[in-house]
């Protein structure tokens, strides 16, 4: 008698609470519905910018550069941590934009991109530096590779030579010798040291 007492108190329970569970089971089903939805979409939006990336490339193996740069254009502004950082390195590896401060503003929109990787991030700060140094303040340059040299990120040795390739073509001597120096102690199997000595040893004779 006492079990059924229970049975049915716990019977009543669940009747009285079956509105509550109804709707936490529908919220359930909701979340996962939108969540699904929401990786297929992204998935389909991945595939598009794969097939006009892909589209650009042919367009320029074809010559047709003004057509590949609107679509690598539009695939840069949709910030996706794949084929817009790839799309970037095509417009300026293939010079198809003349517009150097249009490029710098592709730059600061991939660079903005919150699904992209640290080292990635380091990697597209080395290349905006590098495209900017023609015609940038040396500050900007500083800006943008400080924090890597000052880091263990895996382009710190490449922004430290850049930086003293920077100022060696420019013929500041000592600040070339100042990073030389360091890349140098830093023996990074990835830099050729006998070529950076080879630089160092033409402004010490």
């Amino acid at each position: 008698m006492e079990a059924k007492d229970q049975k049915k108190t716990f019977l009543e329970v669940l009747k009285d609470n079956l509105k509550t569970i109804i709707i936490f089971f529908l919220l359930l089903f909701s979340i996962f519905s939108i969540f699904s939805w929401m990786k297929y979409d992204a998935n389909i939006k991945k595939q598009k910018l794969s097939e006009d990336f892909i589209k650009a490339k042919i367009f320029i193996s074809e010559k047709k550069f003004v057509e590949a740069n609107d679509i690598l254009k539009d695939i840069v502004n949709q910030k996706d941590s794949t084929y817009s950082v790839l799309s970037l390195y095509l417009i300026i590896n293939k010079d198809l934009e003349k517009d150097e401060k249009l490029v710098i503003k592709y730059f600061d929109k991939i660079l903005s991109i919150k699904a992209l990787k640290k080292e990635d991030l380091n990697l597209i700060k080395l290349k905006k530096a590098i495209y900017i140094s023609r015609y940038e303040k040396e500050e900007d340059l500083l800006d943008l590779l400080n924090p890597i040299i000052n880091s263990e990120s895996f382009w710190k040795a490449q922004s430290i030579k850049f930086l003293g390739d920077y100022y060696f073509s420019k013929k500041e001597y000592n600040k070339a010798d100042e990073y030389y120096s360091i890349l140098l102690n830093l023996k990074d199997p990835n830099i050729d040291n006998k070529d950076i000595q080879r630089r160092i040893n033409t402004y010490k004779k």
